[in-house]
């Protein structure tokens, strides 16, 4: 039976902490993407169903918002749910909880069916003319309008896409590019500082072999900092983000019981 309302329950296992004991950025990304993916086949428009119809679903934008990172070993639950569409976007949004009901962060989600020879975007309408409503307060966040174009953007590293990147359509999966932006940064930054916020919009596939350059500009005041992949024999742009870093004492507790925990 449909549901309008999904939620999943996760774990956080010891490859998906960080050196600090708690999740990382690209793991929630690979939560929120799994619960996505089994409400869209609980609701008759999952990857079998669009593949039989010769389309499939990509995540194009996202922005989460991360109030406390969960820790190593602790479970959590991902709530998701459609929010209708707008233009070719297929809106979805979600939040994590832990599993007493404290709310860890929140999230908006804009998704397109791409036809699966050309890769263009089809109108998602008739394939979610018989989605349930929901009664869910939209989260806050808008993911429609285009980020701004930045300058003054200087190299920190660039990367190889191998085989572990790429996901069942063949091209690099969205966790993988928030995994560059963690890996683009070393560990003194991490071990100061989270990432609260992140904007990405995915504006080009990437495949196997490719080299990609990620690109920021120098952190604000706020703790606010623009970044981009590129190409870097042409300079086409794959993906473009903003995040906002913050101190972990601000608002993350790291693990009191990391120390006490087996090394595996």
């Amino acid at each position: 039976m449909s549901v309008p309302l999904w939620t999943e329950q996760f774990c956080i296992r010891t490859h998906e902490a960080d050196m600090n004991g708690l999740a990382r950025l690209d793991a929630l990304f690979c939560c929120f993407q799994e619960a996505a993916g089994h409400h869209a086949q609980n609701l008759g428009v999952g990857r079998k169903e669009l593949h039989r119809q010769g389309c499939f679903w990509v995540l194009s934008r996202c922005r989460m918002q991360i109030d406390r990172y969960p820790t190593w070993g602790q479970d959590i639950v991902v709530r998701t749910w459609p929010r209708g569409v707008k233009r070719l976007f297929a809106l979805r949004d979600f939040q994590f909880l832990s599993v007493d009901g404290e709310l860890l962060g929140t999230g908006v989600s804009a998704w397109l069916i791409l036809d699966q020879d050309k890769h263009r975007p089809m109108r998602p309408d008739p394939f979610l003319q018989d989605i349930p409503p929901t009664n869910e307060a939209p989260v806050a966040g808008n993911v429609l309008d285009k980020q701004s174009n930045r300058l003054d953007l200087k190299e920190l590293r660039r990367f190889a896409v191998r085989y572990s990147d790429l996901d069942v359509n063949r091209h690099v999966n969205n966790a993988a590019y928030v995994r560059w932006i963690l890996d683009s940064f070393d560990a003194k930054k991490h071990d100061r500082f989270h990432i609260a916020s992140i904007r990405i919009d995915y504006l080009s596939e990437t495949i196997l072999g490719e080299s990609i350059a990620v690109l920021a500009q120098t952190e604000d005041q706020e703790g606010g900092q623009s970044m981009l992949g590129v190409r870097p024999e042409t300079a086409q742009q794959v993906f473009q983000a903003e995040i906002t870093w913050q101190g972990h004492l601000e608002k993350t507790t790291l693990n009191p019981h990391l120390k006490n925990m087996p090394t595996r």
